[in-house]
């Protein structure tokens, strides 16, 4: 429960910066929700919902918001272990046929809803989004529960029993779905929308992938961008995909469940709520060392003397998040009818960052990397000319290539510090040699020390 009185939220400020973000991604429509404590205090919508009908994506439009259904999935697990028909440390295979020829210990709930069962991806996800996104022309397919529990079984072996560590496991979650079905004798979306979804309020949530092609709803097209154009496509109608994947939800919907958790007016007790949001494993580790925690159906991270719990979700032609500062009460909502170009998460981030007034460089390394990046890329020459270098940036590395009479070589670099004003930079090789490359960054210039070479930065990149 919220402890921390929220900071004053500046509505203006706000749309200005959700609008801004949007128009930055490669995405047609964007919704944003915010939650302060139980109040929406905010929900708009960005762009097109549906580019052929130029139809304006709305706060009630209904996005696809991938694997943001795991803390939907994760609860209604939870309500079972609440109402004493299941245990967190039952084996999976006591309830359903999967696993049973797994190495190792037995595979428990607690490991399916964590990520922690030792079972590395198995693409399922994927091939249901494939086989939906591009028919025909994608050869594999899973049809039914019954292939796909002969596809698990072929892959048991490969379970990994070296340590407690994060293994993103699409597939648990669709176990835990069939799991839910088999205790509560009820199909998992029903399930779900009986005890979760109604409850709250959530009445526009839903897993029937047809409203998004009914005139009547306020729902998106998911879009994927090919040969510069945006195509239009379906969701997976597939029951293999509800569990990790499948809710349809406006954003004022999502913004109800945050409100629900920030108020515990949850359909789980305190101590099964707070054991949902304490993370069990390390999903994964930042380079500054920030650590990114995995609790049931929760993400959690550092935010400044806060820490934000969330989850975000990609279907490849969707997106979405949903999350909230655990002291402040601050809630976020997003939801993408396209993968946007910045993760959802990111852009959640972004825009708590506008209403807590924190630094954006605080709670997200990758800004503090990238501010480093833009201000060294450019053209470089070094003493008479006749060694030359540029450096630019891609997606995820500042590359150099440099050249002279006797050849050229390109490199990828990583930063060896979060200090603003330290612009050294690291490269591997395949030698096993390391090598430091320094910029020097003043007013009035910038120069490049790569081994005894020396470059003065003579030109800007064209963008």
């Amino acid at each position: 429960m919220a402890t921390t009185k929220p900071t004053t939220i500046e509505v203006e400020q706000l749309e200005e910066r959700a609008r801004k973000l949007h128009t930055e991604q490669s995405c047609p429509g964007i919704s944003v929700a915010v939650v302060d404590g139980t109040e929406t205090v905010f929900a708009d919508g960005f762009g097109k919902r549906q580019l052929d009908l130029e139809a304006p994506a709305t706060q009630d439009t209904l996005y696809g918001i991938g694997s943001s259904t795991k803390p939907f999935t994760a609860m209604a697990v939870m309500m079972l272990v609440n109402d004493g028909k299941i245990s967190l440390d039952d084996t999976v295979s006591s309830y359903v046929p999967y696993f049973e020829d797994a190495p190792g210990e037995p595979i428990r709930v607690r490991e399916l809803l964590s990520h922690t069962s030792g079972m590395p991806s198995d693409d399922t996800a994927t091939i249901i989004l494939m086989g939906t996104i591009l028919g025909n022309e994608f050869d594999d397919s899973l049809n039914g529960w019954e292939e796909f529990r002969e596809y698990v079984d072929g892959s048991v072996e490969r379970r990994r029993l070296d340590g407690n560590r994060c293994l993103y496991y699409n597939s648990g979650y669709i176990v835990l779905s069939r799991l839910i079905e088999v205790v509560s004798g009820t199909l998992f979306a029903e399930y779900v929308e009986t005890n979760i979804l109604e409850p709250l309020g959530m009445n526009r949530s839903t897993f029937d992938v047809d409203v998004l092609n009914s005139d009547t709803h306020d729902s998106m097209t998911p879009y994927y961008e090919k040969d510069d154009k945006m195509h239009g496509v379906n969701l997976p109608d597939d029951p293999l995909f509800e569990g990790p994947g499948g809710l349809q939800a406006p954003v004022t919907d999502l913004a109800k469940f945050i409100a629900a958790w920030n108020e515990r007016d949850i359909p789980v007790d305190d101590d099964l709520a707070t054991e949902m949001v304490e993370p069990v494993t390390v999903f994964r580790t930042l380079l500054d060392g920030t650590e990114i925690g995995y609790g049931y159906g929760w993400m959690t991270r550092p935010f400044g003397d806060d820490m934000l719990i969330g989850h975000s979700g990609g279907t490849g032609v969707s997106a979405g998040y949903l999350g909230f500062l655990k002291d402040r009460g601050i809630g976020i909502a997003l939801g993408c009818n396209a993968q946007p170009n910045t993760s959802p998460e990111r852009l959640a981030i972004e825009l708590l960052a506008e209403i807590t007034g924190t630094k954006p460089e605080k709670v997200l390394p990758k800004r503090e990397i990238e501010r480093k990046e833009r201000r060294v890329t450019g053209e470089y020459t070094a003493y008479g000319e006749i060694q030359e270098a540029t450096v630019s940036r891609t997606d995820e590395f500042l590359e150099i290539e440099y050249s002279s009479p006797l050849g050229a070589e390109s490199m990828r670099l990583m930063p060896t510090s979060f200090d603003p004003h330290d612009y050294t930079f690291r490269v591997a090789k395949r030698s096993g040699k390391r090598t430091t490359v320094e910029f020097f960054v003043e007013d009035d210039g910038v120069e490049l020390l790569i081994n005894r070479n020396l470059y003065e930065r003579v030109g800007e990149l064209d963008e």
